[in-house]
């Protein structure tokens, strides 16, 4: 049975051992921390579940859905609450709900007639030819206009990457809304020759205990083949296999799998195939802090109810990128009828407020959440900090190029194997398919023996 050394125990991490188990490899997982998950973890604080990142995924990807068959976790799954649907858009001072259908795109008051009437000339718009990596910043303007890119698109990607549409790599982030005017000319006519306009279905869903769940329960399917504390100081192509140096001793297998950060990867590469090492520390990440508060009812002018809120471009929350309103989505996760909310700091537009110490940070979550809901009347009964100073891997434009130039690490080394959120999607699913593709390239390179 060929071994394989997994680097790196967060979620791409565990998925891809729990996978390569699965087609028959031995594994061991290193990881540098105390605890599996990366950023997805959870605490859990008086029956409250408090996530410390990513708060679930989309039921979408059947990678996940297989991976969960594999470990027979289903039933711990939960769905994200139907009962508060609207998401908020915090625009011209105050909130919006977010229109989600035509008929509300015409009605809502986050966009002008102009801007209306330019969505209307979007199907007589001819498809762009060039192969240039555009911004989804640029493509949304060249196809619907700038005030939908301000008011909607701006918002949405924040939630998702943390990120500026300005720079983000419509290619690498958003591939299908670039397929779609490849192959229909105009985003509207696939809506209606696809009825669903493409978009992907899926629901919200995380596990009792929070999303780190996931990861712990990874981690203990795999039992003690996953070590903790245990860095990988150098990678070694010995012979036909690897060699892994850590701070414990050196260990020896067939294969390695990195599924550590991107500018970790780098510094492992580095003496090994620079070009991939350089490519790898050109992915920057951008800084997020998490600040968790538990508010009675009647904490605020308005009784925040909905999925959550996001800010449109231009507008001010002190360094907010907007909130997710937990004890609606969630309820099981908050404790009696008080109000558990997630404010969002910093990201690529505002990197500097996720500096500063935690009152700093609480104080600017708490000033976010005073305007977002008319001001505040009592304050949080429980503030928790979490700080993320690399958290979400920036997909830049050009960030295709740059991924497959990483991955030629694994032709010219054979026997590597890259995979991760800043190289298969930011997503917690993401990773479990990034660990099916990573199984598939193992399984055609080296054809496990019996």
């Amino acid at each position: 049975m060929p071994e394989m050394i997994v680097i790196g125990a967060g979620v791409s991490g565990l998925s891809t051992a729990v996978t390569l188990r699965a087609d028959g490899w031995s594994v061991r997982v290193l990881e540098a921390g105390d605890s599996p998950g990366g950023n997805v973890r959870s605490e859990r604080v008086e029956g409250r579940v408090l996530d410390r990142a990513a708060n679930g995924w989309l039921d979408n990807e059947p990678a996940m859905d297989r991976l969960l068959t594999r470990l027979g976790l289903h039933g711990r799954v939960i769905r994200a609450s139907d009962r508060y649907k609207t998401r908020w858009i915090w625009a011209m001072g105050e909130r919006h709900p977010a229109p989600l259908s035509p008929p509300a795109l015409l009605k809502t008051r986050l966009l002008s007639w102009p801007a209306k009437l330019r969505l209307l000339l979007e199907p007589l718009l001819p498809r762009r030819v060039s192969d240039e990596d555009e911004s989804l910043a640029d493509f949304v303007r060249r196809r619907l206009g700038e005030g939908l890119l301000d008011r909607m698109i701006a918002p949405m990607v924040t939630g998702i990457f943390a990120a500026d549409p300005e720079r983000l790599s419509l290619a690498a982030a958003f591939p299908r809304m670039a397929e779609l005017e490849r192959e229909h000319r105009s985003l509207f006519l696939a809506m209606l020759r696809l009825r669903r306009g493409g978009a992907p279905a899926g629901h919200l869903v995380t596990f009792d205990g929070g999303a780190g769940s996931l990861p712990e329960a990874l981690a203990a399917s795999l039992g003690d083949a996953v070590s903790l504390g245990t860095p990988a100081l150098s990678l070694a192509r010995v012979g036909e296999g690897w060699r892994v140096r850590t701070p414990h001793g050196e260990l020896h297998a067939d294969a390695v799998a990195l599924a550590c950060p991107g500018f970790v990867q780098a510094e492992l590469l580095r003496p090994l195939d620079p070009a991939a090492a350089a490519a790898l520390a050109e992915i920057p990440y951008a800084p997020v802090a998490v600040v968790v508060t538990a508010s009675p009812r009647g904490a605020w002018a308005w009784e925040p109810e909905g999925f959550g809120v996001l800010k449109a471009r231009g507008e001010d929350l002190g360094g907010a990128l907007g909130a997710v309103f937990t004890s609606c989505v969630f309820p099981d996760q908050a404790q009696g009828d008080e109000h558990l909310i997630r404010t969002i700091l910093g990201g690529a537009i505002h990197p500097e407020a996720a500096l500063g110490d935690d009152q700093v940070l609480i104080g600017r979550a708490r000033a976010a959440l005073a305007t977002l809901c008319g001001g505040e009347r009592h304050p949080p009964h429980l503030t928790r900090v979490f700080r993320h100073p690399r958290g979400i891997p920036q997909y830049l434009p050009g960030h295709p190029a740059r991924v497959r130039a990483a991955r030629g690490a694994e032709e010219r080394l054979p026997g590597l194997f890259l995979t991760g959120n800043h190289l298969d999607g930011v997503g917690v699913k993401d990773g479990a398919r990034g660990a099916e593709l990573l199984t598939a390239r193992a399984r055609a390179l080296l054809t496990p023996r019996g």
